[in-house]
């Protein structure tokens, strides 16, 4: 564990309120710069949403991990964004607790050859 401070609900909420302002500014902004930053979040969101699910194809040699994660409201949101199967109800609606679940979803990462 870390000594950093955790965030709670709100704060998480805010940090996610914030990085949809983020993306809405970027998407209506033109260059190639608007453009490599929308395609680096999209690729991102892309790798750790693969993270995640492996997290949960493991949580299976684990009795109630799954269960637990799936619990947690963030957790369930970032479950549900990235369509990771959980096996278990979301502790609320993640579409209306935080962003849009389209939200990084919407752009999908263009292929980039190696230079």
């Amino acid at each position: 564990m870390t000594d950093r401070p955790r965030l709670d609900e709100r704060a998480v909420a805010g940090r996610l309120e914030l990085l949809e302002e983020m993306l809405n500014e970027l998407e209506t902004t033109s260059g190639p710069t608007a453009e490599l930053a929308l395609d680096a979040v999209a690729t991102l969101a892309e790798v750790y949403g693969e993270a995640l699910a492996r997290v949960m194809d493991r949580a299976a040699a684990y009795p109630g991990f799954g269960s637990a994660a799936a619990g947690d409201v963030l957790l369930a949101h970032l479950f549900a964004l990235h369509g990771v199967p959980t096996g278990q109800p979301p502790a609320s609606d993640p579409g209306t607790a935080f962003i849009p679940l389209d939200t990084l979803a919407r752009r999908p990462a263009t292929s980039r050859a190696a230079p």
